[in-house]
C-alpha cells in the first residue's frame, strides 16, 4: 500500500485524446511524488494507445512516474471491482477528471468512488468548449454520509434568512456563546457558508439546498438559496 501524506493520486478516464490530462495536471501542479491512473474500456483502441503515449511523454517531461493504464470491462459489475480494485490502495487524496472516453466509463468511476466512501474531487468538461467545467467538491461526500446535525441545521437556517449576519450577531441571535457558534461552523465553512473575511459577514452558498434535501424527509427544511 502506498503511503505518503503529501501524494496525490490523479484519475482519469480515457478516451481519443489527452488533453483534459495535461490540464488538469497543470492546474493543479503536479509533483514528482503525485501517482497518475489512467481508465479506459477494454480492449485498448489503437486511438486511445496514442492519446496514453501522449500523456505518457508528458507526464514523464515534467518529472512524474509512468502512468498506469488500465483496462476495464465493459460491464458494470467487472468494470466497477476492477476500479475498486486499482484505487483502494493509491495514495490519498484522490483528484478525479472525468472528461475523456465513453460516458459509461465516466459512471463507473463516480459509482465505484460513491462504493468506496471516498472523498474526492470530480471534475468533468463538458462537450463544447464554450461550457464551463463542472466541479463536484470533496465535501459533498462528507454530507452524504454524514447529513447536517440540528446545531448545524440552526446555523444554516439563520444565516439564509439573514443573509450578511456576523459570527457575533449569530451568536447573539441563537443564544450561544460564539466558541460554540465558532465550533458548529468548522463543517460548513467547508462549503455551506461563505464569509469573506475574519470579521465579514456570513452567507448560504448555493450548496445549502442540495445538502440539505440529504436530510430525512420528516425534519425541517431549510430556505433555499436562489
Amino acid at each position: 500500500m502506498f503511503v505518503g501524506v503529501c501524494v496525490r493520486t490523479f484519475v482519469f478516464t480515457l478516451g481519443f485524446h489527452e488533453d483534459h490530462v495535461t490540464r488538469r495536471l497543470h492546474i493543479h501542479n503536479a509533483l514528482a511524488e503525485d501517482v497518475v491512473v489512467l481508465f479506459t474500456v477494454s480492449p485498448v483502441s489503437a486511438g486511445v494507445r496514442r492519446a496514453y503515449e501522449g500523456v505518457r511523454g508528458y507526464v514523464l517531461r515534467i518529472g512524474l512516474s509512468e502512468p498506469k493504464l488500465v483496462e476495464v470491462p465493459f460491464n458494470p459489475p467487472d468494470g466497477i471491482f476492477t476500479i475498486v480494485g486499482v484505487l483502494k490502495d493509491v495514495p490519498r487524496p484522490l483528484i478525479v477528471d472525468v472528461s475523456g472516453g465513453m460516458r459509461f466509463l465516466g459512471l463507473l468511476v463516480v459509482v465505484s468512488l460513491l462504493f468506496m466512501g471516498e472523498d474526492v474531487d470530480i471534475y468533468v468538461q463538458p462537450e463544447g468548449g464554450d461550457v464551463a467545467e463542472v466541479h463536484i467538491p470533496r465535501e459533498l461526500f462528507e454530507f452524504m454520509r454524514r447529513p447536517l446535525s440540528s446545531g448545524e441545521v440552526e446555523l444554516i437556517k439563520t444565516i439564509s434568512e439573514y443573509p450578511g449576519i456576523t459570527l457575533d450577531e449569530l451568536a447573539e441571535t441563537l443564544g450561544k456563546s460564539e466558541k460554540t457558534v465558532r465550533n458548529l461552523m468548522t463543517r460548513l465553512r467547508k462549503l455551506l457558508v461563505i464569509q469573506k473575511g475574519r470579521y465579514a459577514g456570513l452567507y448560504p452558498t448555493k450548496w445549502v439546498k442540495v445538502v440539505t434535501n440529504l436530510r430525512p424527509k420528516h425534519e425541517e427544511e431549510i430556505p433555499q438559496t436562489p
